[in-house]
């Protein structure tokens, strides 16, 4: 029977202040200024880490005490009480439905009028070039627009020392590069292999070295086929 491993580190949940912020200082400066701009579009490759200043902004204003709310247009229609919330993020918009479309222009369209409340966008491709409806993305373009910025490896390399200080865990830095070029390329997909690890570690009672990652990795990539 395989051990079964309790993971009682928690994966530290997105916030600004461990988001390596060097090439999107802009992005974190207009995200937390007390007076900025009401509406922000963010966006950016795949990777680039979108999602997790959304989420990182939708915490940041809970702790402000505002009522907010994360809204993800890959997994979720935009439900009509979203417009309730004073502070409202809407991710991967280029993927909302055509019906998701016209209520998220409408919960543009309140805001303004109300004259209060933030609404933060984000997609792949900026305004102009998204695919949405030419209502929608002219709604876009009105507020500020901001390119999230892809991390260098050398970004990335840290991002995943960071992490894995924040776990407690002790790896080299050739097994942060083997797992740079055998794979997946974005940071979300780097530090949940990374976490996969740590249980596989603790399960087999091994260090975590390029020989565990090379078998690690050919056992999810062969469940990936």
């Amino acid at each position: 029977m395989d051990q079964l491993v309790l993971d009682l580190t928690p994966t530290p949940l997105p916030a600004f202040d461990n988001f390596l912020a060097q090439r999107n200082r802009e992005v974190i400066t207009a995200l937390t200024a007390e007076d900025g701009e009401r509406f922000i579009y963010l966006w950016g490759e795949p990777g680039s880490g979108k999602t997790h200043l959304l989420q990182a902004w939708i915490a940041h204003a809970e702790r402000l005490g505002r009522a907010s709310i994360y809204l993800d247009g890959q997994k979720e229609h935009l439900p009509d009480f979203a417009r309730e919330a004073s502070f409202i993020a809407v991710d991967h918009v280029d993927d909302l439905a055509p019906d998701d479309q016209i209520t998220l222009f409408s919960f543009y369209n309140s805001l303004k009028e109300s004259g209060e409340g933030r609404l933060l966008m984000a997609g792949r491709k900026p305004p102009m070039a998204a695919a949405v409806r030419d209502d929608l993305r002219t709604r876009l373009g009105w507020g500020l627009v901001l390119e999230v910025k892809a991390l260098s490896d050398d970004d990335k390399l840290a991002a995943l020392r960071t992490h894995a200080a924040n776990r407690q865990l002790a790896i080299a830095d050739d097994v942060f590069r083997y797992l740079l070029t055998h794979w997946r390329r974005d940071l979300s997909s780097l530090i949940g292999m990374l976490d996969m690890l740590d249980r596989y570690s603790l399960a087999l009672r091994r260090p975590i070295t390029v020989p565990l990652v090379k078998n690690v990795l050919q056992t999810a990539s062969s469940s990936d086929t």
